[in-house]
């Protein structure tokens, strides 16, 4: 991935991107890959900490031993520090990769057999990380046998799976990176201070209390830490320099390094070294991942104002620093996701000339990032034209969100109105209020359309013979459709709860197993109620459950309706019996199912109106029900993967979709089935119920490139996108690309599988994507008009 020779960006730029594309992202060269196990060895040499204490102290350690380096032609200083996601496991392989990888550090032998003992010991712990919903904990123990059934696993092939569920969560955050920028880590080490100086050591919940503050002032001095290793090793290069000017920019960065992030940011510079600091803090936590930037735009503005101000600032030395920081984002998988515009707390538009800088940093890095834009009714002309230009240019940034949609949502959901304007979108799409919520994000998967599949099988799943569901009566036993669809909700209203229920185990999980300091830290009211985020120290906290199906099912729903029930044309057993089979022999009677009845993304009120209310339906039984912490469950209308993994295990259905295939991706039409045109889509779309999707939603449309060219295309690119808003489409995602391309790329990948493409919630280059997402891709329709 190199430049072209026409491109915008500096030469400085530009050789700073090629650095960390060649390394794949923001991390030392020839980094430890077990110096994680070596930091959490470390931190356990001080006796009888608690499990946030000893959180807190890896992350300290970490830092200590991270490797630091500060590569040529950068400003900024940072990589990120090594978080691995899975701890050593008992294989040969990495235990052999381990035992010799230990011998890089200076340990003795009895110590680094205790760093494999400890490491583990940690792997194996009941009740580490997101199984733990199903696992033997101390405070909650074995779990009802009964809430298993239905259950299933990421990836998994069970066909009996009708949910995931997980309730702990990590790396999923947007945290209060203001905070940082406006008093540093020193201040919030005083704010802690102050806390415990104000609680007396007779309250009775100071001992629980004082146990995560004396783990938060550990996070604290891992970000002071941070920022001087860097300024140290800055100051060891310049003395070294040979180069004035390289000279001069070390000594910078020393500079800079020396007050952030343990104090607050004066300048626009000092304010982005300071994020960046915070976010590999953040990451070193909990791993990269989706931990998030939030609102970059309305972060950086206080200070980017006041050095315009003073003649300390151009717009075009900005305009640089963004497109650095951009490449310290870059991952070859990257959901670090960033939103731009929006309004404020009072409602007025914050849109502001960062937004602009932003986006046209992303436009000239040509860097794959996540990158959204928030809009509503009133968004100036200008924002959607400066939008549509750049997704005309492929690659699905920036991925829109309707403020009329989501702030309604959440407010009506127990955020206050002036917090949910501030909301900002996790990874993907997931909502967040920055710095005050613990939002669990995609806590848990729910399959519509397999409780359609049940139905119609008295709860039974038809290819294991198993009985998942209530028994609600064989198709043949259901004389209306009424009665039919009655069964679907029992289906649903049995099998949610289970979820729920192993959600709620997951959360009591983390709370006794997976604190999160960092994140704590960072987010209002952890340290005035000396509360870790995972024990109820946020503000706001919830659980988002996605709800996958939603355009199966209604088709689905809408083909027996029509075609069982109403204006009867198949018989209710035969068509049992071809499901059974997967339509072999059966290919008329399939031909009827996909051409007789309506289907989703057509302009069709009746099959739009099922899909709205199977999701209306879905969203009023997760208003009802609660966490341990008194957190309400609020419903993504969003895949992911999910799509993939949930069609594996779903048999045929009666929308003619063959047993294993994909299902639709979130809200979009099922592949190929949006035969109407754009704005028939858009519609379909605008049916549904954005405005109670608490946790977002989510749609990918297809358009061809020959849709879009020239000033003209981008006009109507910018129509399209203002129709949308306006008729209520709560979040979208715009590929523009051809179908023949894409097949081009997936027969060459070397010569031609650089196209970034909008895959599900984030873009990738399409010669990353596996194959089964890549035909998933190519089978969606590429609208004309």
């Amino acid at each position: 991935m190199t430049l072209p020779a026409d491109s915008m960006v500096s030469r400085r730029i530009a050789a700073i991107r090629a650095d960390v594309v060649e390394r794949g992202g923001s991390s030392p060269r020839g980094i430890n890959p077990f110096v994680g196990d070596v930091a959490h060895w470390r931190a356990a040499q001080v006796a009888d900490r608690s499990r946030v204490q000893h959180r807190a102290a890896r992350l300290l350690e970490l830092v200590r031993i991270a490797a630091i380096e500060i590569g040529p032609c950068w400003r900024l200083a940072g990589e990120h520090l090594l978080f691995r996601e899975r701890w050593f496991t008992t294989t040969t392989r990495d235990f052999e990769q381990h035992r010799a990888r230990l011998d890089e550090f200076d340990l003795t032998q009895q110590q680094k057999e205790e760093v494999r003992r400890l490491a583990m010991a940690w792997e194996s712990a009941p009740g580490h990380g997101p199984l733990a919903a199903g696992r033997q904990l101390a405070d909650i123990g074995q779990p009802d046998p009964a809430m298993l059934v239905g259950a299933g696993s990421w990836n998994g092939t069970d066909p009996t799976s009708v949910f995931i569920a997980w309730g702990w969560m990590e790396n999923h955050s947007v945290r209060d990176f203001y905070k940082v920028l406006r008093i540093g880590f020193e201040g919030v080490a005083d704010e802690i201070r102050a806390a415990m100086a104000a609680t007396p050591v007779t309250d009775p919940d100071y001992p629980r209390k004082e146990n995560f503050w004396r783990a938060a002032l550990d996070v604290c001095e891992a970000g002071v830490l941070l920022g001087s290793r860097y300024a140290e090793e800055a100051r060891r290069l310049a003395t070294q320099a040979h180069d004035e000017a390289d000279r001069a920019r070390l000594t910078e960065i020393a500079r800079v390094c020396e007050r952030v992030p343990a104090r607050g940011a004066r300048t626009f510079f000092e304010a982005v070294q300071s994020l960046w600091f915070a976010q590999v803090l953040t990451c070193g936590e909990d791993g990269i991942n989706a931990n998030s930037i939030g609102r970059l735009d309305q972060t950086l503005w206080p200070c980017y104002q006041a050095d315009l101000a003073a003649g300390r600032l151009t717009r075009d030395e900005a305009l640089e620093l963004m497109e650095e920081l951009a490449c310290k984002l870059h991952r070859n998988y990257n959901v670090q996701n960033v939103v731009l515009g929006g309004v404020d707390a009072q409602g007025r538009s914050a849109v502001n000339e960062l937004t602009y800088i932003v986006l046209e940093a992303t436009r000239r890095i040509e860097l794959i990032r996540p990158l959204c834009l928030r809009l509503d009714r009133n968004s100036p002309d200008e924002l959607l034209d400066e939008a549509a230009g750049m997704i005309a240019a492929g690659g699905g940034v920036p991925f829109l969100f309707n403020d009329d949609c989501f702030i309604g949502a959440l407010s009506e959901r127990g955020i206050a109105h002036e917090d949910a304007r501030d909301y900002a979108p996790i990874g993907c799409i997931e909502l967040t209020i920055p710095g005050k919520a613990n939002p669990h994000a995609v806590s848990g998967w729910f399959n519509g359309l397999k409780c359609v599949e049940l139905a119609l099988f008295d709860g039974r799943d038809p290819t294991s013979g198993r009985q998942i569901g209530p028994r609600t009566g064989m198709l043949t036993d259901h004389a209306t459709f009424d009665s039919f669809y009655a069964a679907y909700q029992r289906q649903v209203e049995e099998l949610a709860p289970r979820l729920v229920y192993l959600c709620n185990r997951g959360e009591l999980a983390q709370r006794e197993r997976g604190p999160l300091p960092c994140w704590s830290v960072l987010t209002d009211d952890c340290i005035a109620r000396g509360r870790d985020i995972t024990d109820g120290g946020a503000i706001y906290n919830y659980h988002s459950i996605a709800f996958v199906g939603t355009a199966n099912a209604a088709d689905s729903l809408m083909a027996l309706k029509d075609l069982v029930f109403e204006k009867p044309r198949i018989d209710k057993a035969q068509l049992l019996d071809a499901l059974k089979a997967n339509f072999e022999n059966c290919e008329p009677l399939r031909r009827t199912l996909l051409r007789g009845a309506p289907k989703y993304g057509n302009d069709c009120a009746e099959v739009d109106e099922m899909a709205a209310r199977v999701a209306r339906e879905f969203i009023a039984l997760m208003d009802t029900m609660r966490s341990p912490l008194g957190g309400r469950y609020v419903v993504h209308l969003f895949s992911f993967h999910c799509n993939l993994s949930f069609g594996r295990t779903t048999g045929a259905t009666p929308d003619g979709r063959k047993a294993g295939e994909p299902l639709a991706y979130s809200l979009s039409a099922h592949q190929g089935r949006d035969e109407k045109g754009l704005t028939a889509l858009l519609r379909s779309i605008s049916r549904l119920p954005h405005n109670q999707a608490g946790g977002a939603t989510a749609a990918i449309v297809e358009i061809d490139p020959s849709s879009v060219e020239g000033d003209g295309g981008r006009r109507r690119l910018a129509q399209v996108i203002r129709a949308a808003i306006d008729m209520g489409v709560g979040q979208l995602q715009i590929n523009v690309t051809t179908a023949q391309r894409l097949k081009q790329a997936q027969e060459d990948p070397e010569k031609y599988g650089n196209i970034p493409v909008r895959v599900a919630g984030y873009s990738q280059l399409f010669r990353l994507v596996p194959r089964d997402l890549q035909d998933h891709i190519i089978a969606r329709t590429k609208h004309r008009s």
